[in-house]
């Protein structure tokens, strides 16, 4: 329930002139504050205040406004909580499970996001990608839109083919980083990892490997398929164990797309032929490519490579190839990137729009990177975060902290860990660095997942102890005469939620949705401290059964949207 429209809109009718719901905000001595009459009496000559005075002085308090003042140039609006609990508790409790969820639209967002090299498991530095993409899908659906997920696999180049190799020389596996990791020696992406390690050695060693290698990529990139099963083939083993850990995350993909097959249909040697009939395209001693600095793009050498000396294609020309494919796809085009990948990512955008015409822009939603607990890892050297290690970890630490508390049982071990993970994460802008520490991601107080699942918990044994269907309590059964400011402000947090699902899907930032819970926990636990329930006056208890049954079923649809569960009994 947008409170703040209706607020804007009577602004308008009492001045006539046009008002911005941007000058609609909440106040620290009122429900709502409108700065307008600022604007609005400067371009007339007024004084502020005389004119918000006499604005103030047409609205009559109706409907969801019970009051109307106006204090130093500022409009400051109180609500008739009575009508406000009425309206929001109808919506919330008719809609259920649905409350908040957009109309259908039109279109078709093709989301690409993670894609990580198929070099070694999924490492804690790369899962924040997994994390917000995942939950910008959850909250696109959720707003009305058809979502299709992509997961881009870089199966061709170096990395994979010193794989490839190594796994056909059958190049023994370290035994150190193999004792480090002895726990999943069997996973898929171990394995994998593994050989990468010791393939890596022996290539920064010995140059006949080296010498394989190259002509391995070359064979491969000519379209030799032996070479490209070959290459392909390593990156297909990793990429099932790396699936295994994204379905224990909750995560799906609708569609994995592999660099190779840009290569076996002959794409890309479409898209260099289409580059090189550009003005701008290049060749120089470290290869051919685009120069770009009429764009802004300096490179050292003069270009942006797309091509090697030896005619072997780099990653820009097959990811500007994949983009053209993406494009055929769908009506709106967003990626989940790496900070570290901003150049890259402004050059394919110039490419695509300014050389190839293409007139579908592409969103790009960066993010800064994760540091746990302040250590460095390299998957090259054999020291990783693996995600796999690190859910291990925290369902074993959330096992502890249930036994230290006497709260729940460790079968909500997983639930409690996994979902302390992804909201540690998913709580911070995108474009703000993290550094993940157990202490505050597992922590039962403050800004976290298992506060928030809590207070669900909460919800639930409240309702399981009324014995009382609520969705049959009707609201002429209740009385909506709020007493106290913890009551209101639960009603009034409730009220936000289809407007925090609006502005997370314009922005494309989970974490509003991560900051809203907290909010709305927080004023529950103001309520549930202050507003007994089950022993309160009939229509008093339904009023607020109502309450805990919405903030219970609120709270369930947000932490969905973050792809984090929400058990019914801690």
């Amino acid at each position: 329930m947008d409170v703040r429209e209706e607020v804007r809109a009577r602004v308008e009718a009492a001045c006539g002139e046009e008002v911005s719901l941007d000058e609609v905000r909440e106040s620290p001595v009122a429900d709502f504050g409108c700065s307008a009459a600022f604007r609005i009496a400067k371009k007339n000559g007024r004084n502020p205040v005389d004119y918000a005075g006499e604005v103030a002085s047409k609205m009559k308090p109706s409907g969801l406004i019970g009051r109307v003042e106006a204090v130093n140039g500022y409009l400051n609006f109180h609500l008739n909580y009575e009508e406000f609990a009425r309206r929001v508790l109808h919506e919330t409790n008719s809609k259920g499970q649905d409350y908040g969820r957009g109309k259908r639209k039109p279109g078709k967002v093709i989301l690409e996001h993670t894609s990580v090299n198929p070099t070694g498991p999924v490492h804690v530095g790369r899962l924040r990608n997994t994390m917000i993409g995942d939950s910008l899908r959850r909250i696109l659906s959720y707003a009305g839109f058809h979502v299709e997920t992509h997961y881009y696999v870089n199966d061709i180049g170096k990395q994979v083919a010193i794989i490839a190799l190594g796994l056909k020389e059958g190049i023994s596996p370290p035994t150190d980083v193999v004792s480090e990791y002895s726990g999943y020696k069997d996973h898929e992406d171990f394995e994998v990892f593994f050989t990468y390690v010791s393939a890596n050695r022996k290539f920064e060693e010995d140059e006949g490997f080296q010498g394989k290698v190259q002509t391995l990529i070359q064979d491969a990139e000519s379209g030799n398929a032996k070479s490209l099963d070959e290459i392909t083939g390593a990156a297909k083993r990793c990429l099932l164990g790396q699936q295994k850990t994204f379905s224990r995350l909750g995560i799906r993909f609708d569609v994995f797309d592999f660099e190779s097959d840009d290569i076996r249909n002959g794409s890309v040697d479409k898209t260099m032929e289409r580059l090189r009939k550009s003005g701008l395209f290049k060749e120089t001693e470290v290869g051919s490519g685009l120069d770009l600095s009429s764009f802004g793009i300096e490179k050292q050498g003069g270009i942006s490579v797309l091509a090697r000396k030896d005619g072997t294609s780099v990653y820009l020309a097959r990811d500007v190839t994949y983009h053209l494919r993406k494009v055929g796809l769908g009506d709106r085009l967003i990626n989940v990137l790496g900070e570290d990948h901003k150049l890259e990512a402004t050059e394919i955008r110039i490419i695509l729009e300014e050389i190839l015409g293409i007139k579908k822009p592409v969103e790009v939603v960066h993010f800064s990177f994760v540091s746990f607990e302040g250590e460095k890892f390299s998957t090259r050297r054999g020291k990783i975060a693996a995600v796999e290690v690190l859910l291990d970890e925290a369902v074993e630490k959330a096992a502890e902290e249930i036994k230290s508390r006497g709260i729940a049982d460790e079968s909500t071990a997983p639930i409690i860990g996994v979902g302390a993970v992804k909201f540690s994460i998913l709580k911070i802008a995108p474009n703000k660095p993290i550094t993940f520490k157990w202490s505050d991601a597992l922590s039962f107080e403050g800004e976290t997942a298992p506060y928030i699942q809590y207070s669900h918990a909460r919800s639930c044994r409240i309702l399981e102890k009324a014995n009382v269907k609520v969705e049959r309590i009707k609201l002429d059964e209740c009385n909506f005469t709020l007493e106290n400011d913890e009551e209101k402000r639960l009603v009034k947090a409730l009220s936000e939620f289809p407007e925090k699902i609006e502005e997370a899907m314009k922005a494309l930032r989970p974490d509003i949705i991560a900051q809203y819970l907290l909010k709305l926990t927080s004023a529950y636990g103001g309520f549930y401290m202050k507003c007994p329930v089950l022993d309160a006056q009939e229509k008093v208890k339904n009023r607020r059964l109502l309450l805990v049954h919405a903030t219970k079923n609120t709270i369930k649809r947000g932490l969905d949207l973050l792809g984090i569960e929400s058990p019914e009994r801690m």
